[in-house]
């Protein structure tokens, strides 16, 4: 057990088909959880998650590849999410990825209904302010588990894929690179939020 801040880290991050992963519990509190669910539904943000299409591919392809609701979530308005993020996103980098890192994109909420998914894809290729890079991406559970089945987060490792259902406040770390995947949500309704760190190139 760490005392970190979201103390209670639960990933062995020295396994051999994981060495990238950290995850954290208590990485939001339910109070700054709820805070974000009264935010999307009061200006009622939500809107279809997008992809980006291949060159000859049809526009009503894009089911195939993702179905999902999102809102966007900034720091103007959820500063306590962020500041929360902060610490937690810094404080792991620190201990485990040690990377050059800047600032964090704004958030994503995602909705995944059933039929809900998110087809394989890597977060690396987008350049934000300045030009930085992601390097961190990470998604954090806003429903527990027992609330929707199926709709497992899968993350590429080489060899043995690792998935999990992340509970309530939860967040998996890993580098932006890495390709993943939500599995198709068969009942109930998942939430996440996901964010993405940027930093200078590597060199």
């Amino acid at each position: 057990m760490n005392n970190g801040p979201g103390a209670g880290f639960w990933i062995d991050s020295t396994a051999s088909n994981r060495p990238f992963f950290y995850g954290v519990r208590d990485a939001l509190t339910d109070d700054l959880i709820k805070q974000l669910d009264d935010f999307v539904e009061d200006q009622n943000l939500l809107q279809q998650g997008k992809v980006v299409l291949e060159k000859d591919e049809p526009q009503d392809s894009i089911d195939q590849h993702r179905i999902t609701e999102i809102a966007w979530i900034d720091t103007r308005t959820n500063g306590p999410v962020y500041d929360k993020l902060t610490a937690v996103v810094h404080f792991v980098n620190n201990v485990h990825f040690k990377f050059n890192i800047s600032y964090i994109e704004t958030l994503q909420y995602s909705v995944y209904p059933p039929t809900g998914h998110y087809r394989c894809h890597t977060d690396a290729a987008l350049k934000g302010f300045n030009g930085f890079g992601r390097k961190i991406s990470f998604s954090i559970g806003l429903t527990d588990p027992s609330e929707y089945e199926d709709g497992e987060l899968e993350i590429w490792t080489g060899g043995d894929n690792f998935k999990c259902k992340l509970d309530k406040g939860e967040a998996l770390f890993f580098p932006s690179w890495i390709p993943h995947q939500v599995h198709p949500v068969t009942k109930g309704t998942r939430k996440s939020l996901v964010g993405w760190v940027h930093g200078p190139d590597f060199i």
